[in-house]
């Protein structure tokens, strides 16, 4: 008897030690109960950073997790990870591009602009970032304050804390927003957010609140929720912090050459404007770039690698990027502030490409990797810039049409189906 009762205690030991695997989720209520000692842990890291017991504990009074959020860990769903994705960064560069949205918020755009002039112009004036950008993120992260912002901010970031896929990124965050109800900035039941605990006009994180808002209204309160000379200057801020350079575009779309090689791409193969019109790329559609912009360090960016648009991105480029770290993300700025402003569109077309889950993106990643290549500092299953270069280098050794998109062929010869 005695051994049966010991045999029993270590299967159970063993089982409560092992991570749940897709297919075999946690119980709901099982969550809910280590959910409540997570909250129950996260005190003294509150405690510290200045928030009281009574903030503390009225933020999560009522708080239960949100079991519909994307990007949780499948221990706890079950389900792999893109099943929930919604993010439209991760979407098809053609969709994520779509002429009648852009073409709508231009309209939108040339109005606000006329409407918010004064405040626009002081603001570039002391942050150095121009009009057309600022719009063009109002624009994109909350359609000029139309979009429903529908998330309890704190009940999601600490969804996101507890049982999202990436739980060290969000923790900071929801410290963050327990810190904003601490100081006052805003209520409990007016921290409205999106899925990722991004809040206001701008979509700002709590952290980047925190750390950037600004009153630029003059009547005492950040206010990046309804006040837009609030938000704007607190973007602007942002990015003024992140490096802007006044004067300086953000790209510029350019034609390359057929045999032009596509690995070249990316942070790492920086070089001037100049060199890389003298290694063959010129501006898109007959447009002229500045002769005192010439010597501007530049980076090739291909969002569909040979399927759609390339551009020269600047340092500002990667300024606009640190705000939100994709590139389809920068150029639609980029695009809609070019067309807001300058009345410039895409001269090349996107074209339809093929795209996967993450699940069999992340399976080719880690046979690149097994073969030496650099994907980026994580498998995430996504077709970012190194994934990109990676594929085109993989490419090159096996005599494959070269185009730096993992295709039909690639999956094929790294043998992922």
């Amino acid at each position: 008897m005695r051994f049966f009762l010991r045999l029993a205690l270590v299967l159970w030991a063993f089982a409560v030690a092992m991570p749940a695997l897709p297919g075999h989720a946690l119980s709901r209520a099982t969550a809910e109960r280590d959910f409540r000692q997570f909250i129950a842990r996260l005190w003294p890291q509150a405690h510290a950073r200045g928030v009281s017991r009574a903030v503390f504990d009225a933020a999560f009074k009522h708080t239960t997790l949100d079991w519909s959020l994307p990007d949780l860990d499948p221990k706890f769903t079950g389900k792999p990870v893109e099943a929930g994705q919604r993010q439209a960064e991760f979407s098809s560069p053609a969709d994520y591009f779509n002429e009648a949205s852009i073409a709508a918020l231009t309209a939108r755009g040339k109005a606000e602009m006329q409407r918010w002039a004064r405040v626009l112009k002081r603001i570039e004036k002391r942050f150095g970032v121009p009009p057309g950008i600022l719009l063009a993120m109002w624009a994109r992260e909350s359609n000029f304050g139309r979009a429903a912002i529908p998330y309890d901010a704190v009940r999601n970031l600490a969804t996101l804390s507890f049982m999202g896929r990436r739980p060290d990124t969000f923790r900071p965050e929801l410290l963050a927003a327990l810190t904003m109800l601490q100081r006052g900035h805003v209520t409990r039941a007016e921290m409205k957010s999106s899925w990722a605990g991004a809040m206001g006009l701008m979509q700002m994180l709590p952290s980047q609140f925190l750390d950037y808002a600004v009153d630029f209204d003059g009547d005492g309160h950040k206010d990046i929720w309804s006040s837009v000379p609030d938000a704007l200057a607190s973007a602007a801020n942002f990015l003024k912090s992140r490096g802007w350079r006044s004067g300086e575009a953000w790209g510029y779309e350019v034609r390359m050459p057929a045999r032009f090689d596509c690995t070249l791409e990316g942070p790492d193969h920086g070089r001037s404007i100049g060199e890389w019109l003298k290694m063959g790329l010129k501006p898109a559609g007959g447009r002229s770039i500045p002769a005192d912009r010439l010597d501007d360090l530049a980076f090739l960016v291909l969002p569909a690698a040979r399927f759609g648009p390339a551009f020269l991105g600047t340092r500002n480029y990667y300024v606009i990027k640190s705000y939100n770290n994709s590139d389809l993300y920068v150029i639609y700025i980029g695009q809609l502030a070019d067309r807001i402003t300058h009345d410039l569109r895409f001269v090349q077309p996107w074209r339809g490409i093929s795209t996967y889950s993450r699940d069999k993106v992340a399976r080719l990643q880690r046979k690149l990797v097994a073969e030496g290549y650099n994907v980026g500092d994580t498998i995430d299953g996504l077709i970012g810039f190194r994934t990109r270069i990676a594929t085109g280098l993989y490419e090159k050794k096996y005599g494959l049409a070269f185009d730096c998109w993992p295709g039909p062929q690639v999956f094929g010869a790294a043998g992922v189906k």
